[in-house]
């Protein structure tokens, strides 16, 4: 039973999260151990398994880029994210040339607070770029729910988790980066 089935949806992306909370909270007293503690022992971990999944399944599915991942994952298909995107790639280099200068600074006492404008600079383009992955996201996902739908779009539905893929892939990278220069940043 996968994720989607177990709150018995669809495995769509653009999920109504207050109905997902709703359904988590009524099967969750449902099945809670605590309600089976009278019944026989294989009822007990059949609940106790039943929560267990339901914790899982929840927590994956509230979170929108946790549910593509987990989606992508129930087609067969992986997520590289160790690949810098072609796009980013001098700008990821700057950054990454900029952050190593910062800490090596730091380390040897150093000022750094002039490197810190520029840092910023950096911290804002990323901040915008990852917005505008999220958005992508966001319009990738109701290309999906669409497809979802017609029973004969199997390739179209294969080259949009191709494309959610790509975008999930590019969007961590930026994250990851952007979680970097915050750490500078912050310190």
């Amino acid at each position: 039973m996968n994720y989607f089935e177990v709150f018995d949806m669809e495995p769509i992306l653009n999920l109504d999260l207050k109905g997902l909370e709703r359904k988590f909270h009524d099967l969750s007293r449902k099945h809670h151990p605590d309600y089976h503690t009278d019944r026989p022992e294989g009822e007990r971990q059949d609940a106790l398994a039943m929560t267990a999944l339901l914790n899982d399944a929840y927590r994956t599915l509230k979170n929108p880029t946790a549910r593509a991942e987990y989606l992508i994952q129930t087609q067969g298909l992986s997520i590289d994210r160790s690949r810098v995107p072609q796009s980013l790639l001098m700008e990821v280099f700057e950054i990454n040339e900029e952050l190593d200068r910062i800490r090596s600074t730091r380390k040897s006492g150093g000022d750094v607070q002039a490197m810190m404008d520029d840092l910023r600079d950096f911290q804002r383009q990323i901040s915008d770029k990852r917005n505008f992955y999220d958005r992508q996201l966001e319009q990738a996902f109701t290309e999906w729910d669409q497809l979802v739908s017609k029973p004969d779009s199997e390739e179209k539905r294969r080259q949009q988790l191709s494309k959610l893929i790509d975008i999930i892939s590019q969007s961590s990278y930026i994250r990851n980066l952007e979680r970097d220069i915050e750490e500078e940043v912050s310190q």
